[in-house]
């Protein structure tokens, strides 16, 4: 998948579908969402600078409003960033809030920003989907870490199984990064779940169920029990020396 074919494929994306992956939708991607800012809450409580990478329609972003006076969301759909945009103007609106947004076409493999620009920088779901080939992902990584400050804190989070895993973390280290902590969502049952019920998921109630955090988090709880094959997704803490 060369960069042209990437970018125009996730402009269809979102110009054909109302919520490409359904991040707002979804239980199991909510508590993905809220489980990846009760992490960034652990590291530091304010940031300086927030780069979410990816941002899509900027559901995980909106989560961050108050953490950082500097919100910053890259993507390289237009239509997912107008739409991101669109959803910030608007709660400012409501709130009055002072925190500066900007969102721009970006991708990560070659950022316009400075080195040392953000503490925190969001890289969720992720460079294993985004791109094809190692080079790549590890050409990703490297623009991270480069524009991360020293001290600073990057979330990681990708898709796969636990071979895709240990080729992710080795990547990750590859880039300079250092990884600090790693966490698995056990999450495996709930896309079962969801699997289980496309083929009538416009139905009411399957909705309801898909949409149901409860149900979620007790699916969670079995897949935990499968250790790392109970888990589609992990999550990684890395820091700039």
């Amino acid at each position: 998948m060369n960069k042209e074919k990437s970018e125009e494929f996730y402009e269809q994306k979102y110009k054909n579908e109302s919520e490409p992956w359904e991040y707002s939708k979804k239980a199991v991607e909510v508590l993905r969402h809220e489980f990846i800012v009760k992490l960034a809450l652990t590291l530091k409580k304010k940031y300086l600078r927030i780069l979410d990478a990816g941002c899509s329609k900027g559901q995980l972003t909106s989560l961050f409003r108050g953490m950082s006076p500097e919100i910053y969301g890259i993507d390289v759909s237009e239509t997912a960033l107008a739409y991101a945009k669109k959803s910030f103007d608007e709660a400012k609106d409501k709130s009055g809030s002072s925190c500066q947004y900007f969102f721009k076409k970006e991708n990560i493999t070659s950022l316009s920003f400075p080195e040392n620009s953000f503490d925190l920088v969001l890289l969720c779901d992720g460079i294993f989907e985004w791109f094809m080939n190692n080079e790549n992902r590890l050409q990703a990584l490297k623009e991270t870490h480069r524009v991360l400050m020293k001290g600073g804190f990057v979330i990681l989070s990708d898709y796969g199984n636990q071979k895709y895993f240990d080729e992710y973390l080795a990547l990750i280290k590859a880039s300079g990064l250092e990884v600090s902590a790693t966490y698995r969502c056990n999450d495996r049952l709930c896309y079962q779940f969801n699997s289980w019920l496309k083929a009538v998921e416009k139905g009411i109630i399957a909705r309801k169920l898909i949409e149901n955090k409860l149900i979620a988090r007790l699916l969670m709880k079995v897949s935990s029990l499968f250790g790392a094959k109970g888990s589609k997704h992990i999550f990684v803490v890395a820091t700039k020396i």
